[in-house]
Order: C-alpha cells, then structure tokens, then sequence
C-alpha cells in the first residue's frame, strides 16, 4: 500500500501494484497521444471509485460547483510521480 498527500492536501492510498500496473500504462499512453477522456479511467484505476470521488470533490469549485479538469490532472500528475508519497519522505528525508 503506498500512501501520500497531493501538494493541495488529497490523502490517498494506491493499492501494490497500481503504479506498475499495464492498464495504467496504457490509459496514460492513451493521454499522451491527446485522448484526454483516458484521465477518467485512469482515475478509477488508480484511486478506485470512492477515492475517485473523493479526490474530484476535493477539486470541486466551491462557487460554481464544478470540477476543473486541470486540477484533478494536476492531482493524478502529483500522484503519478509520487509527490508526498512516504517512499517520497523516506529519499528525500
């Protein structure tokens, strides 16, 4: 289980092997060559349903009551690269 906090303060948990995992891989291969629309499975592959939704409430505009897209990629990309993971605390502590 690897567990992290995203820069704006989203508390996740990645089960073992989603990082490594080959649907992931290719959803982001998918976003790479532009479909854009692969960030949506990529979130449940990732986080899984409830997490999903907990991680687009966190994005949530308060006032308009949208999800920005940019914010839950920026989320997915910090996640991805393991921004305020513990195995990033344990390198870089």
């Amino acid at each position: 289980m690897l567990k992290g906090k995203t820069s704006t303060g989203f508390e996740y948990e990645l089960s073992d092997g989603a990082l490594s995992d080959w649907e992931v891989l290719e959803e982001l291969v998918n976003i790479d060559e532009g479909h854009y629309s692969a960030a949506v499975k990529l979130l449940t592959l990732l986080l899984g349903a409830e997490q999903g939704k907990l991680l687009k409430e966190h994005c949530r505009d308060r006032r308009s009551g949208r999800i920005p897209r940019d914010k839950v990629l920026a989320e997915l990309g910090e996640i991805l690269r393991g921004v305020g993971s513990e195995d990033e605390k344990e390198k870089n502590g």
